[in-house]
């Protein structure tokens, strides 16, 4: 039995669960990893797939969140 949370998505329910813009995904399923399947041309996603794959730009820790400012600090001076 497939659970709710493992439907699988087409591009369009996916900018909907999302709030990402479709080119925004075609872009990270090209470039970014974002796991998918093609069927007959249709590109599907796993929800809980996608769930997994979007923890990995989490910014809530302390240290990510200060690793970024510095970056971006670092960044402006160059």
């Amino acid at each position: 039995m497939i659970l709710p949370k493992d439907k699988y998505l087409d591009l369009k329910g996916l900018v909907g669960y999302s709030s990402l813009k479709e080119p925004t995904l075609r872009n990270h399923i090209r470039f970014e990893g974002l796991p998918c399947f093609k069927v007959k041309g249709k590109i599907l996603i796993k929800r809980s797939e996608f769930d997994r794959w979007i923890e990995g730009f989490r910014m809530n820790k302390k240290e990510q969140l200060d690793e970024f400012v510095d970056q971006v600090i670092a960044d402006l001076k160059e």
